[in-house]
């Protein structure tokens, strides 16, 4: 069951329904969350039929017809408050977001995780290593690029990706820890350059530490290398579901990961007044440009 074919509210797939020995029907097993629903006369299996019920298949009048049958009528818009004020139940919406592809760029631990962990999304992503800057077939048209395991990305495809308004999102470790985004709007948000002036102006040498990055990649424990690619998949997630209550993280941030304290920080990016990205979004000509940019982006830019 997925969400763009559901006609009515769906009970979230992560929660277990289990039978008290009380009569109760318990939603979840966590103690501190977990959602009670009394049957009304002990009816306990009308109450499971009920929640059976809620698959994402049946419309709202639907449902309350379906309770009226099982002799709920009178406490089944009751338990459906119950469980939806719980933060239970799934409803339909239309999906905002025009994110049908993805392309993985780089080579290392954190690609061939995402390359799984994509496809388990029902995309299919394609993939590249290396940047032949000047070719036509440089990097496939894609929604959205994913820049992984390189320390430092090759300048000439991050211009390029600006130039055609593709959004990205990079990942990368970062002296054992996990560095997830920023993530890319061009035109909306700051860019990767953004974030090297940024640091330039606190270490006036980190463009020659910089250039000494490039085809590199970061070393981790496969720890901290599923932790990261876990993480950078969730992101995902978020920007293909394009949510107004779950926009991306990594907007105009990072995310770090400290495999030592197992606690993520972030640290915000501002686009800097030196960084062209803002106008050379304005003179995009090509014609997708803009859509890719606007259907990640959504509501969140």
């Amino acid at each position: 069951m997925t969400l763009s074919h559901a006609r009515g509210p769906m009970l979230h797939p992560r929660v277990a329904v289990l039978r008290r020995p009380s009569g109760a029907v318990q939603l979840g097993w966590d103690p501190e969350r977990a959602v009670l629903l009394h049957p009304p006369a002990d009816d306990t299996d009308a109450v499971l039929a009920f929640v059976r019920l809620l698959d994402g298949l049946h419309s709202h009048p639907q449902l309350l017809w379906e309770a009226g049958q099982l002799g709920l009528g009178g406490v089944a818009l009751e338990l459906l408050r119950d469980i939806d004020a719980a933060g239970l139940l799934v409803w339909p919406r239309a999906r905002r977001t025009r994110v049908r592809t993805v392309h993985i760029h780089g080579r290392g631990p954190l690609a061939d995780s995402l390359h799984g962990g994509i496809r388990r999304l029902g995309i299919t992503p394609t993939r590249s290593s290396e940047y032949r800057g000047g070719t036509s077939d440089s990097l496939p048209s894609t929604d959205l690029v994913i820049l992984t395991d390189a320390l430092v990305p090759v300048p000439e495809l991050v211009s390029m990706l600006l130039v055609r308004r593709i959004p990205h999102l990079q990942v990368r470790i970062r002296d054992g820890h996990g560095v997830i985004g920023p993530l890319v709007l061009p035109g909306g948000t700051s860019c990767l350059r953004c974030a090297d002036l940024t640091r330039t102006e606190f270490d006036a040498e980190w463009p020659h530490l910089a250039a000494q990055l490039l085809g590199r990649t970061g070393y981790a424990s496969p720890a901290t290398i599923a932790a990261t690619a876990a993480l950078t998949l969730r992101e995902i997630e978020s920007i293909i579901d394009d949510a107004a209550d779950d926009p991306p993280r990594t907007l105009d941030t990072t995310l770090e990961f400290d495999p030592c304290t197992r606690r993520v920080a972030r640290r915000r990016w501002t686009p800097h007044a030196d960084c062209a990205c803002r106008r050379i979004g304005a003179t995009v000509t090509e014609p997708a440009a803009d859509d890719r940019a606007a259907s990640v982006a959504g509501g969140h830019a």
